[in-house]
């Protein structure tokens, strides 16, 4: 047995060499929370539209999904979750208020005239007045959205692995095995 391992080792390290480098990070390569390491920043956007806006009071992050818009509310200071804030959001003549989620901890608004003014394409402003048990503000914000985005989400995939490699490794290790034996049987 270990014959026919010092006979496959040059091969193993053949096929180890052939391959080392499909081991280092290629262009599209995941970092350790999978974000992408060697894109651009247009392209490390959320699938889904967002927005961010802030003051020295709130901090809002907000999520344009196809049926809702999610809204998340947070103290700036300690950056806890805010619950049971009264959030309007008011974007070209047309305003809408948020209700608490519980469970979920955020906000949501599901005003479908609201939505389907926030889905056109284009850039929308918008005024955000929150009013918590201690603080109000205003907050502005600004939602790019383009037409694409919901149709990104669905051709978003990763064909990362290298398929040709596999019956090339086959081949090689066959052919160690098979070079193995004569050796072995001289």
């Amino acid at each position: 047995m270990a014959g026919f391992l010092r006979t496959l080792l040059p091969y193993l390290m053949m096929c180890f060499a052939l391959n080392t480098p499909l081991l280092h990070a290629a262009p599209g390569a995941h970092g350790p929370d999978g974000e992408h390491l060697t894109t651009d920043s247009q392209q490390q956007r959320s699938l889904l539209p967002r927005f961010e806006a802030f003051s020295e009071l709130f901090e809002v992050v907000g999520e344009l999904q196809p049926h809702a818009l999610v809204l998340h509310l947070h103290d700036y200071q300690s950056n806890r979750p805010l619950a049971n804030a009264q959030i309007e959001l008011e974007t070209a003549n047309l305003s809408s208020s948020a209700h608490y989620i519980a469970d979920k901890n955020h906000y949501l608004i599901d005003d479908v005239a609201l939505l389907d003014r926030l889905q056109q394409p284009g850039t929308h402003e918008m005024i955000l007045t929150i009013i918590s048990d201690d603080n109000a503000d205003l907050l502005t914000a600004s939602l790019d959205f383009a037409a694409t985005d919901y149709a990104d989400t669905a051709h978003h995939h990763h064909g990362h692995f290298p398929w040709w490699s596999l019956p090339f490794g086959l081949l090689m290790f066959v052919a160690g095995v098979l070079f193995g034996r004569r050796g072995a049987a001289k």
